[in-house]
């Protein structure tokens, strides 16, 4: 399983684009309670492409 990142990594690796795209949805990532959901929501989703390239490996080669 690859490394988990920081969440200041993860924050960081947003560009302006995609934070006012966020924020034009009503997140805002300079507000905590935010930014801590946007973080457990993109690890989450890398748990879970890291389990289906597993899988893939062991079933597809």
């Amino acid at each position: 399983m690859p490394r988990r990142r920081s969440a200041l990594e993860i924050l960081r690796s947003v560009p302006p684009q995609n934070r006012l795209a966020l924020l034009e949805l009503g997140v805002d990532l300079d507000d905590p309670a935010d930014a801590e959901l946007f973080i457990s929501g993109v690890r989450a989703a890398e748990v879970s492409i890291a389990e289906q390239e597993r899988w893939e490996r062991e079933r597809l080669g």
